[in-house]
């Protein structure tokens, strides 16, 4: 064979303009039908797949990556052929006689194995303080997972589910084994066909240039997904940052219209007060008296352990109502530890808690229910950046408080102004800065009528000079009468508005008492040791 003979072999452009019109009908149609129902139920039965494998219940866990390796390991064809004619044959006839749904059904079983897989790393890449926000609102843990963890788990894994669409549609021309009808013909079939009548491949070459045609243009989008989910958010706009800087300095101060750091320390000189000013004003000078009021909080005999390092190691500890709580200590004494049992974020060992006067630690108790009567306000901040600031404060009182659209979105722009921060309801948590995102933590907290807050190292992820905004906010929520339990490194804080502060070190309470107390009068040496290193 010469090579003009071989170049007509494979580019006789008569024979490739006879075929392509089937190819670009019935081809293309029967081929996106194929791929697109497969997929479809492959999504379908893959997200269930990948959240069996997370599952902590160890048989359906164990089913699914059964499943998944199995489904995966064996080649498609032969998958194929079991389901589509092996299934007929054993005198199975879900689908009738019809070989349409038995393809569908075999590449939807095979896509799901691979898209579980996309699914469960999609969804373990979220940080699991994301879930722990949400349970915070009350939010039961597969509410949770279906509005907060599963949606983020599938925008990380938009571009790989493109790509599986684009292999489904490959796969799609592995059907032709089950014998379809003329009209039932995908792209690979048309070609092949033809090139059998005419003796030629260019029809075959054809159905490739097609099967370009279908995937290049979808290889381009996950490019550009790619590039805009690693990109992120279009960061706030300079001139948005500099008008924001301008409102919110203190009369006289000298502003930087591009910095926005320098609009965070002087925020909290134009938040609307969470009370009014002339109260918000004045910081607490002197431990307010609650010893008549209800018990808020009460833990006895608490201990946790994480492996054999034990955290909390007889922990027995009473909060009134209204009373503001500060806890200091070292790094690793179990502070963060103490907050999390209190709402049951981590279960206890041992001991018991009460959450005004009902114990969340019993084993039939309405810990949703009680949870969601607790804000607790992170360190990381934890908003959840696929939603709007606003939508991040409202899904607590729509999901859990049962609100109205109409009056949820009152509830929160109302406590998005206390914290100075009602012109940012469009924007995403990724386009505002840290100072700003906690104090939509703290909105946040707010809206859902908390009867105490809890507040775990809340600037020890800031910039020294974007604290300020948030210890205004705090302290204004302080002489207000909000029951506060208070993690900090914070000791001005601590001193000038705490009511008593807790020194804990090494899982125990070492030291109570007043802020004059603990810090003009430490009765241990650890305290003072503690003390002279932060002092």
């Amino acid at each position: 064979m010469n090579e003009r003979d071989a170049a007509t072999m494979f580019f006789d452009i008569e024979r490739m303009l006879e075929v392509f019109p089937t190819l670009l009908t019935t081809g293309i149609r029967n081929t996106l039908i194929l791929a697109l129902a497969s997929t479809v139920l492959g999504l379908l039965f893959g997200l269930l797949l990948a959240l069996g494998t997370i599952s902590k219940v160890g048989p359906l866990r164990w089913f699914c990556r059964v499943y998944i390796d199995v489904f995966r390991g064996l080649p498609a064809i032969l998958t194929i052929f079991l389901v589509g004619a092996g299934l007929p044959m054993a005198g199975f006839h879900p689908f009738g006689y019809e070989s349409y749904p038995y393809g569908v059904t075999a590449l939807g079983l095979i896509s799901a194995a691979y898209i579980a897989e996309i699914f469960r790393s999609g969804i373990e890449a979220v940080p699991f303080g994301q879930l722990e926000a949400a349970r915070t609102l009350g939010m039961p843990y597969l509410t949770a997972m279906r509005l907060v963890v599963v949606p983020q788990g599938i925008r990380n894994v938009l571009p790989a589910l493109t790509n599986q669409f684009i292999g489904a549609i490959k796969d799609s021309s592995l059907v032709y084994i089950l014998g379809f009808t003329v009209s039932q013909r995908e792209v690979y079939r048309i070609g092949q066909d033809a090139s059998q009548v005419t003796g030629n491949l260019s029809p075959l070459v054809a159905a490739g240039l097609t099967y370009l045609l279908l995937t290049v243009p979808l290889t381009y989008l996950v490019n550009f997904m790619d590039r805009r989910l690693k990109k992120g958010p279009r960061p706030a706009d300079e001139a948005i940052a500099a008008t924001a800087s301008a409102l919110t300095a203190e009369p006289g101060a000298a502003t930087t219209p591009d910095a926005l750091d320098a609009t965070e320390t002087a925020a909290d000189s134009t938040v609307t007060p969470l009370i009014p000013r002339s109260a918000a004003s004045a910081i607490r000078t002197s431990a307010v008296d609650t010893s008549d009021r209800p018990y808020a909080l009460q833990l006895r005999g608490v201990h946790k352990a994480f492996g054999r390092h034990e955290v909390l190691r007889g922990i027995d500890l009473t909060i009134r109502a209204g009373e503001v709580v500060c806890v200091i200590g070292p790094s690793g004494s179990g502070k963060s530890t103490l907050l999390r049992v209190s709402n049951r974020l981590e279960e206890p060992d041992a001991g018991t808690v009460e959450v005004y006067g009902e114990e969340i630690t019993a084993p039939k108790a309405d810990v949703n229910r009680i949870r969601s009567n607790i804000g607790m306000v992170f360190q990381s901040f934890n908003l959840f950046p696929h939603m709007s600031v606003l939508k991040n404060v409202t899904i607590g009182l729509r999901r859990v408080r049962r609100l109205p659209a109409d009056q949820a979105e009152t509830v929160a722009r109302d406590r998005l102004r206390d914290v100075g921060l009602d012109a940012k309801c469009d924007a995403r948590p990724l386009q505002l800065s840290g100072g700003q995102q906690q104090r939509v933590a703290i909105a946040r907290a707010l809206a859902m009528d908390s009867q105490m807050v809890f507040f775990d190292e809340v600037t020890s992820a800031l910039d020294p000079e974007l604290v300020k905004g948030v210890l205004t906010i705090m302290t204004r929520l302080a002489e207000q009468g909000m029951t506060m339990v208070v993690v900090t490194h914070e000791m001005g804080f601590a001193r000038h508005v705490a009511d008593r502060v807790i020194f804990m070190d090494d899982g125990v309470i070492v030291e109570e008492g007043t802020p004059d107390q603990i810090f003009d009068a430490p009765q241990t040496a650890r305290l003072r040791s503690f003390l002279s290193q932060v002092l």
